[in-house]
């Protein structure tokens, strides 16, 4: 099974843009930051999707009195026609279209609507300067303050996610990450109990008879066998190098498990001198809509996963109890 996901994953390749997405092409794959006047920093992420027949673009604006996130889903029609649809986790949404000229993108007709219904048009055209920049300009008359120019660079992503196909039609998912630790601490962390209770879970082990499961779960207070908990089955372990799982049992309730529980996992380890490099391989989501909702699940959850495991060794292990503190607060 393992030469099998080592094959697929060397088989694969990116995909190609849908027809009227090329001219984001340069922007795939790589993460871009600008910084407005006011200090505050925006970092925007941008990956093809569903075999390069859409364009995701994910940003963050620090900084400011509190985060502010925003994704946008861009879409080819059959005439070439690109629009794209807006949305922030302030609750806001906005539509339009793009348009491409020479060295420029242009988004003059977006329109968005705020969380209290109110309703905005913004002008706005990307400039390309070369392989590794562009700048952003925006205007908008019922909002001056968004009035702004703002060079963006290209920087490396902390975690980078890509998809692919395998050759027997199923997709791939693959997080990457360069963690500040050697190998030998990082194989730990990602094959061992004690390993797993530092950046991922409150609670793992063994469990009694099976040294091939690490079972853990998000709930502190979780026991074998409980209806919470998730078992990964190790494939196969290669210490230092590589560890091939899967997941034998899921949470009571998680949806689509039946497809997920035949994906496997695969953390491949490369040392850079003295640190590690680290790629997750998901392979074998079935080309289905559960499959496809599995992708966008975990597409995500693995990024915050890895970019957890990266913090793990910049600031130390995960403080559970101060986490579930903080996240009380914010319910409330």
């Amino acid at each position: 099974m393992i030469a099998s996901l080592m094959a697929l994953a060397l088989a694969a390749e990116a995909p190609a843009l849908r027809p009227g997405l090329e001219p984001l092409g340069f922007l795939v794959g790589h993460c871009w930051r600008g910084e407005s006047a006011s200090g505050e920093q925006d970092v925007h992420c941008f990956e093809p999707v569903f075999d390069g027949q859409h364009v995701r673009d994910t940003h963050e604006v620090t900084g400011g009195a509190r985060a502010y996130r925003g994704e946008t889903l861009y879409s080819a029609g059959a005439d070439g026609t690109v629009s794209f649809t807006y949305w922030n986790s302030q609750g806001g949404v906005s539509r339009g279209t793009m348009r491409a000229g020479e060295g420029r993108l242009d988004f003059g007709d977006e329109r968005y609507r705020g969380p209290d219904g109110r309703e905005a048009r913004f002008a706005t055209h990307w400039r390309r300067i070369g392989d590794d920049a562009y700048e952003a300009v925006t205007t908008s008359e019922a909002m001056p303050s968004m009035n702004r120019t703002v060079r963006f660079e290209r920087v490396e992503a902390p975690v980078t996610v890509s998809e692919a196909r395998g050759l027997d039609g199923t997709h791939m998912l693959v997080h990457e990450t360069v963690v500040d630790a050697p190998v030998e601490q990082v194989w730990a962390a990602i094959a061992t109990p004690q390993g797993w209770r530092e950046w991922a879970v409150p609670v793992a082990w063994h469990p009694e008879g099976e040294p091939d499961i690490i079972e853990t779960s998000y709930s502190p207070g979780a026991s074998p066998g409980d209806p919470s908990t998730i078992r990964q089955r190790i494939l196969v372990a290669v210490p230092g190098r590589l560890v091939a799982f899967r997941t034998v049992k899921a949470p009571d309730g998680f949806p689509d498990f039946d497809s997920f529980s035949r994906t496997t996992g695969l953390f491949e380890l490369e040392p850079e001198g003295g640190r590690t490099r680290l790629r997750l391989t998901g392979a074998g989501y079935p080309d289905s809509e559960a499959g496809r909702r599995l992708l966008g699940f975990f597409r995500e959850g693995n990024r915050v996963s890895l970019e957890r495991l990266r913090q793990r060794f910049v600031s130390g292990p995960v403080d559970w109890s101060r986490m579930r503190e903080t996240n009380h607060g914010e319910e409330e």
